[in-house]
């Protein structure tokens, strides 16, 4: 049954509550979102397409990839889309092994 939803990698989203959001990881939840809280005065052409896009994919018709890019244009169109943050700087090796390192050379 899951597959019916169409995963997709998360897309975060402002909802109506001021300053909450929303994960949304798959075409069946992208579409309903657009349907039951998408702000009525945020509409535009994106969200038009998007929504064909979002039921053509639940139906079978199409790629989640394809759906979620959709969904995600159609948000940043409204101003609802937040994006991820940048990829974090590489770290330093975990503390476990710069211990065993340490311990192997004494």
């Amino acid at each position: 049954m899951a597959e019916d939803y169409k995963a997709f990698s998360p897309v975060t989203v402002l909802t109506s509550q001021p300053g909450q959001m929303l994960g949304i990881g798959n075409a069946y939840d992208a579409a309903k979102f657009i349907l039951e809280q998408w702000p009525a005065e945020r509409g535009g052409p994106k969200l038009e397409m998007a929504k064909e896009i979002l039921w053509k994919c639940v139906a079978g018709e199409c790629s989640a990839a394809i759906a979620r890019v959709a969904f995600i244009e159609a948000a940043r169109e409204s101003s609802l889309y937040i994006a991820p943050p940048e990829n974090e700087p590489l770290r330093s090796r975990p503390n476990w092994q710069k211990a065993a390192s340490a311990w192997r050379r004494s």
